[in-house]
């Protein structure tokens, strides 16, 4: 059993230890390993059935447009589960790859690493690092665009997330103002721009300005869609109250 003279130089290393420990975790959250919430958004009526009709058989592309449906309402394990069993049977395509190093963004950014978070953020970076490659390799391909746009603004700026996501704005802006782009892409376009850009203004200080505009500009251009996919709802009520905190006052 320990006297009272070791037990206090103990005590002190042993606080000494915590703090240093509570400290280093707060830092890396800051940075990134603090767990991200992601909200699952239920299936519409018509995902639902869409899936269910699916077999076991089905092509990679239907694979990858139920992965794609898990992902984007937030059932990422459902969605990690499909994209593993189609690489399993050898059916992988570029874009399967896109959709998995997505997942793999958002669940990395889910958990909780009380290692200083550097397991998480190995994790994240290297997920995020497959993405920016198979988006390279596909800077034409719109919804590919987009799924990478939606990973990069998701997840903290890691792995220069943010830079990457300027990179496919220059991609896409032009796609988006042309006429005859499926309304749901166009939606997901925009709201994405809306959301990159606020937070541009945000960690731009010298252009913040610029920003502001810019974002209501796709903001503008999305309420003019007027088509909203039951996966965009939640985060196109957060987005629309910070335009208008920003431009109106509400």
């Amino acid at each position: 059993m320990l006297n009272v003279k070791k037990k206090k130089p103990l005590m002190i290393a042993l606080r000494g230890t915590l703090i240093t420990f509570v400290i280093g975790n707060v830092i890396a959250w800051l940075s990134g390993a603090w767990p991200i919430k992601f909200t699952e958004i239920p299936l519409s009526e018509e995902e639902q059935a869409f899936i269910a009709t699916q077999t076991e058989n089905s092509i990679a592309s239907d694979a990858k447009t139920i992965g794609l449906i898990y992902f984007l309402h937030n059932y990422l394990e459902k969605a990690a589960e499909v994209v593993k069993t189609e690489q399993a049977q050898g059916n992988t395509t570029t874009e399967l790859e896109a959709l998995s190093a997505a997942i793999n963004a958002k669940i990395a950014g889910t958990r909780l690493d009380l290692l200083f978070g550097q397991r998480k953020l190995y994790q994240l970076k290297q997920a995020l690092a497959q993405l920016k490659q198979t988006s390279d390799a596909l800077p034409a391909q719109l919804d590919v665009q987009l799924l990478a746009l939606w990973a990069f603004i998701s997840v903290p700026d890691i792995g220069d997330s943010e830079a990457n996501a300027l990179v496919i704005e220059q991609r896409i802006k032009p796609v988006l103002l042309e006429e005859g782009v499926p309304k749901d892409l166009a939606a997901s376009g925009w709201l994405a721009l809306t959301h990159l850009y606020l937070n541009m203004a945000n960690e731009d200080d010298a252009n913040s300005d610029s920003w502001k505009t810019k974002s209501l500009e796709a903001w503008k251009r999305y309420q003019q869609l007027d088509s909203q996919p039951l996966w965009l709802v939640k985060e196109s009520q957060d987005l629309g109250l910070k335009v208008n905190g920003l431009f109106y006052g509400k």
